[in-house]
């Protein structure tokens, strides 16, 4: 039995990965908005905006994905690994058709933002931002796969690893696409989505590498484990999306409020002022978060055990 000093331990062994990981996050979202503050107060605002609309459906398709963590933390701690390759397979396959069905938003996204009656200017530069940003949503739940099997696992050292590199191929993307540099045309908002997009498949091509490998296939049969489950889809949807429902209501809350802010007198200068308090106010979040997340591999780890101990009980 852990000492309690033993548990306090084990949460921040998992935990302090997690927060330098997320606070990676946040740090790429206020480089963004140091490079479109200084191309323009319309474009900060913008983007705050769209920021609020994109992370609804983001935030359900990035959790539900994201469920994977559960999944692999259960049958890792109850020694039933083989089956952590086919929930991988099927994080992927929801992915791989949400990151798609995502794309079709850009045909409605005029209308939505001219519903948002938003100033002309800034309406105009929320319909180029969304649109450059919807392609990241593929490659931001293909992160979120990559993440979920290692911090399942408890080796949140490596999500950190691949976070970091999204980070750093963004922030160079940012310098060269908004304002154009090393041959690359001036974009402005539009460089800041494209951006964001090529450094989601930078880290979700570097995630997934280090994902399939010969020695996790041998593990956790992740070559193999390709084929649909049905059944194991079955069960990854009815869990997972009442998960991703969460955040994505809880984003459309603050969406409804970026909406109102926006309709102000004074309203693109409302929306720069709240992408900056936000960004400062992520930093009293993310600590919080990265515990949370512990705790949760932490606690599927160890119903794990629990099945697998009564398994054996009743074989003996």
């Amino acid at each position: 039995m852990l000492s309690r000093k033993e548990k306090w331990k084990n949460i921040l062994r998992l935990a302090w990965p997690l927060i330098i990981a997320n606070s990676f996050w946040n740090l790429q979202l206020t480089i963004d908005r140091i490079f479109l503050s200084n191309h323009s107060t319309e474009s900060l605002g913008a983007a705050m905006a769209v920021m609020g609309v994109f992370w609804v459906p983001m935030a359900l398709l990035q959790q539900t994905a994201g469920y994977v963590t559960t999944f692999v933390a259960q049958y890792f701690g109850s020694q039933e690994k083989h089956m952590i390759g086919p929930s991988v397979w099927q994080s992927i396959y929801l992915s791989l058709g949400g990151g798609i069905l995502f794309l079709g938003l850009i045909f409605c996204s005029r209308k939505l933002f001219f519903m948002m009656n938003h100033s002309p200017n800034i309406t105009e530069l929320e319909i180029l931002y969304f649109n450059s940003l919807a392609y990241s949503a593929l490659p931001t739940a293909l992160v979120a796969v990559a993440s979920g099997f290692f911090t399942g696992l408890g080796n949140t050292k490596t999500v950190m690893a691949i976070n970091a590199v999204g980070l750093v191929v963004n922030a160079l993307l940012d310098y060269a696409m908004i304002s154009g540099h090393w041959g690359f045309p001036a974009m402005g908002i539009q460089g800041a989505g494209y951006a964001t997009a090529l450094a989601g498949f930078a880290s979700a091509l570097f995630g997934l590498a280090l994902v399939f490998t010969r020695k996790h296939d041998r593990a956790y049969q992740l070559f193999s484990g390709w084929i649909p489950n049905r059944n194991l889809l079955k069960r990854f949807l009815r869990f997972g999306i009442p998960s991703g429902l969460q955040w994505a209501l809880e984003g459309m809350a603050f969406t409804v409020f970026l909406i109102l802010i926006g309709r102000f007198e004074s309203g693109d200068a409302a929306l720069a002022s709240s992408s900056i308090a936000v960004t400062v106010m992520m930093l009293a979040v993310l600590p919080a978060l990265g515990v949370a997340q512990a705790v949760m591999v932490l606690v599927g780890q160890h119903l794990g055990e629990k099945t697998r101990t009564a398994r054996t009980s009743s074989m003996e």
